[in-house]
């Protein structure tokens, strides 16, 4: 089972929260903590991993928190997931390579690159935008137990 780690899953409810706030105001950590049900300390591991990406900035003093540093519509699914975990990468070992460690052929490759172009496509198109229903995000706001990637795969 394919899975999504609770750093990306609770990566996502933040950058949501933060861009359904009216005129991009910061909004406190420890608001956001609360509000999502986020350890705080994580949320803030969290945080700084979307600075770094500068998906998010800081703004300090008593006004202060955190916001979006770009549009809604500007960030992408795919490009906190990147910040949070890394290039999504489905295929094993160091390097994409046609062959196995015995020099033969690997026949089944071409299903991972596959699956990894669709994931990739699907999460590069989803975006921040406000507007969308619940039901068309693309991880629900439930226990992040486990996002299963199985019905896509099935179509391969």
């Amino acid at each position: 089972m394919f899975r999504v780690s609770k750093r990306v899953y609770y990566g996502y409810q933040l950058m949501a929260a933060l861009a359904s706030e009216s005129q991009n105001q910061p909004v406190a950590t420890a608001t956001l903590a609360a509000r999502l049900n986020i350890p705080l300390p994580f949320l803030h591991q969290i945080a700084h991993s979307l600075m770094q990406a500068g998906l998010l900035k800081a703004l300090p003093g008593p006004r202060g928190g955190v916001r979006l540093n770009r549009s809604a519509g500007e960030i992408t699914v795919l490009s906190i997931v990147n910040a949070l975990e890394g290039k999504i990468e489905l295929q094993p070992g160091e390097e994409k390579s046609s062959t196995n460690s015995m020099e033969t052929p690997d026949t089944t490759c071409h299903v991972w690159e596959d699956l990894e172009g669709l994931i990739l496509q699907f999460l590069g198109e989803k975006t921040l935008e406000p507007g969308g229903s619940p039901e068309s995000s693309p991880f629900s706001l439930g226990e992040p137990e486990a996002v299963e990637v199985a019905e896509d795969a099935a179509r391969l």
